[in-house]
């Protein structure tokens, strides 16, 4: 009948696809921290992750100046890494919107309940006519 649910952090420790996939992760952020530490932290707070694959590194930074800055140090950066090739991505971070607050329900205009209300007048569709007397209502303080 009703099956038991598992939270969501019990299932990922037990499945092998993600534990690997949080084991990737977790090394490849010790080795971002690892070449973090051997650079200046005024250029190396742009690095924002780093990814290896077939002993190909690629680092990604938050805009394309730092990319330039960082490729020069690319020969280094793979010694560090022990790899072949480094290569640098940008990748800006994504900004995150705030939902705009409404404190105060929005005014409406005495002005604009008379004009829907003048119009509704002078229309002679029914349903029309209807509409625009409820919209008016609703304007009105």
């Amino acid at each position: 009948m009703a099956k038991h649910s598992q939270t969501v952090s019990r299932y990922l420790q037990h499945s092998d696809f993600f534990s690997s996939l949080y084991e990737t992760y977790r090394e490849e952020a010790k080795l971002l921290q690892r070449i973090q530490q051997q650079f200046p932290r005024d250029l190396t707070v742009h690095l924002t992750a780093a990814h290896t694959k077939s002993q190909v590194l690629t680092l990604y930074v938050d805009a394309p100046v730092w990319a330039s800055k960082i490729r020069y140090l690319s020969g280094k950066i793979a010694e560090i890494a022990a790899v072949r090739e480094v290569k640098i991505r940008v990748s800006p971070p994504q900004s995150r919107q705030q939902p705009v607050e409404t404190k105060t329900r929005p005014r409406h205009s005495d002005k604009a309940a008379v004009i829907l209300s003048d119009a509704a007048a002078c229309t002679a569709d029914k349903d029309l006519k209807a509409v625009l007397l409820r919209l008016s209502k609703a304007l009105k303080p």
